[in-house]
């Protein structure tokens, strides 16, 4: 089985557009809703979509796919596959981080993604992870930490998408993944998405601190601000972005242009 050997993730050394990530929420090979970007001819069409951020600088994709693992073999990894062939490196989480067995992080890779994400995975079977940074390398994961935060403090991990407490601390979680060097780490704040007030700029922090590695900022952005707080304040090194893209309300090259514009993050 051949599969990529360039790294996905480094420090921050690269284009502007290398720092922004758009996520895309699939089911059935299409998008989980219509996008507003204007000149779609299908707005429910994933690989339209990714064009349209490809075209605009975007190197990599954060493809959500909300299916379980037995739902997504008609289409996943074609679609992945077209997804590298218009210029991007998808970076795949399938339901809810699951890897059922190393065996279908290597399919993954093989048709093209960059990194595969893991969440729920490294709580309810760890050795499945360990077995496939084994085999592949660690470089080759992605990390989501789906946090809420504790009333006496800190932060605590949610599985099962962000519905189900685990009750580990995600210093201590971050801790683990930064031993393990995956290639970065999505610390998303479930109570801030979609609100569009701005990313918890501590847990972004506390986690790139606490890990040691690249991170990237999810859960809460809602205006262009937002991104240079979380390249700065919040020391991340990537941001996600989705509703804000996909609901034509921005676009790849505005954020590029605000960012290029900012000497915040710099």
């Amino acid at each position: 089985m051949t599969v990529p050997s360039t790294p996905v993730f480094h420090d921050r050394d690269s284009y502007v557009t290398d720092l922004i990530i758009p996520c895309m929420d699939v089911t059935e090979g299409h998008t989980t809703k219509p996008s507003r970007i204007a000149g779609l001819t299908d707005p429910w069409d994933a690989v339209a979509v990714a064009a349209n951020y490809a075209h605009d600088g975007a190197t990599k994709l954060f493809v959500d796919v909300v299916d379980p693992w037995e739902r997504t073999d008609d289409y996943l990894y074609p679609l992945v596959r077209r997804f590298k062939d218009i210029g991007l490196s998808p970076l795949v989480s399938v339901g809810h981080g699951l890897i059922p067995s190393a065996d279908h992080v290597g399919r993954l890779l093989e048709a093209g993604a960059g990194a595969v994400s893991v969440s729920t995975s490294m709580i309810d079977n760890p050795e499945d992870v360990h077995e496939a940074i084994d085999r592949y390398g660690a470089q080759r994961f992605v990390a989501v930490i789906n946090s809420r935060p504790r009333e006496s403090g800190g932060w605590e991990v949610y599985t099962d998408n962000g519905t189900k407490n685990s009750s580990i601390d995600v210093v201590d979680l971050a801790r683990r993944l930064g031993d393990l060097h995956v290639g970065a780490i999505l610390p998303n704040a479930c109570e801030r998405e979609g609100v569009g007030k701005g990313f918890d700029l501590q847990l972004t922090r506390t986690v790139a601190q606490a890990s040691g590695l690249p991170v990237i900022a999810s859960g809460g952005c809602g205006a262009l601000d937002h991104l240079t707080e979380a390249l700065s304040a919040g020391g991340a090194t990537y941001i996600l972005v989705n509703s804000m893209v996909h609901g034509g309300k921005f676009s790849i090259a505005d954020i590029r242009d605000a960012l290029t514009s900012s000497s915040s993050f710099a």
